[in-house]
């Protein structure tokens, strides 16, 4: 009984410390993991941003080198009309071709009076456009669409109507090139104003590759401190149980035993270096000490009753 008794409590006190263990391992893990995640989302959410201007450069590259190059070139200005010397068809027309290889990426200029009806802006669209044209140092919108895996990241910019030669097409029907209103008809993109919000630019970007990677990379950063964390707790233990719990528990046994004997038990081999060893001699000395202490107490005594059974009355008194 006693022998189990001295166990469980040497199982109490490794148990507290795997206790204490575990609660800091959590606590550890848990902020971690959470400083981690956002962290990661952080950098996804910009991540995701500078794909979406990268593209949106790309289309005012696109815009830029076909009013600088290619217009020219066409002879803008002329009687003839050409489709491909339009700033807005020819970014779209390109990056449609790479939506082609990442579907999953889209490019789209649209307006409220487009020249294409096709490119009229959809009501989400119309509430993009009446904010700029509302506020004129508004440079930029964006956030979040849908939910899940189909949530998509959008940048919108607004194009405003800074150039004279843009007027050549869309002041009015009658000034404008006829190949141009046979195509698309007199009812349509005319009537456009220097300094206006005649458009906007906008890009959607999905969100769920970038998630993906924020999320593996927080479950790598948890998992590795974890794996790290249980190995150095279980090392922790087992150097407790070898260098604490059993050496007390051994220097349990030979004070027990010293308790309960008058005899001097033989001297065993120290239990451990350092001061486990130095409580062992420790204890050694105290039980010699004690051992002789009784051994005088016993001696006296005895030679004090041998004294009261040799003399009289009288002279004990």
């Amino acid at each position: 009984m006693r022998r189990a008794g001295k166990e469980n409590v040497d199982m109490r006190i490794e148990t507290r410390f795997a206790w204490i263990i575990a609660f800091c391992f959590l606590f550890g893990v848990t902020v971690a993991g959470l400083t981690s995640y956002r962290l990661e989302s952080a950098q996804a959410q910009a991540e995701v941003k500078q794909k979406a201007d990268l593209l949106l450069e790309t289309a005012l590259a696109v815009r830029s080198y076909t009013t600088d190059e290619i217009a020219p070139a066409l002879g803008r200005g002329a009687a003839s009309f050409h489709s491909a010397e339009i700033p807005s068809f020819a970014a779209q027309s390109t990056l449609k071709r790479l939506a082609a290889k990442f579907p999953e990426y889209h490019y789209r200029e649209s307006s409220l009076n487009p020249t294409n009806v096709q490119d009229r802006a959809t009501d989400w669209e119309v509430g993009l456009l009446r904010r700029f044209s509302a506020d004129a140092t508004l440079t930029e919108q964006y956030g979040e669409l849908g939910s899940g895996a189909d949530r998509h990241f959008y940048v919108a910019r607004p194009i405003r109507l800074k150039s004279q030669e843009c007027l050549q097409c869309h002041s009015s029907a009658a000034a404008a090139p006829p190949e141009m209103l046979a195509k698309y008809g007199p009812n349509n993109g005319f009537g456009w104003q220097m300094g206006e919000v005649v458009g906007l630019q906008l890009v959607e970007v999905p969100t769920a590759p970038t998630d993906r990677k924020a999320i593996n990379s927080v479950l790598v950063t948890t998992g590795s401190l974890t794996s790290i964390l249980v190995l150095s707790a279980v090392i922790f233990l087992l150097l407790l149980r070898r260098y604490v719990t059993h050496p007390l528990e051994t220097l349990t046994r030979v004070a027990h035993a010293s308790s309960l004997s008058s005899v001097p038990a033989e001297t065993p081999a120290p239990v451990a270096a350092g001061q486990f060893a130095e409580l062992h001699h420790a204890i050694m000395r105290l039980q010699t000490s004690v051992t002789r202490a009784l051994s005088l107490i016993e001696r006296r005594n005895g030679g004090h009753g041998g004294g009261q059974g040799g003399g009289t009355p009288g002279e004990a008194c």
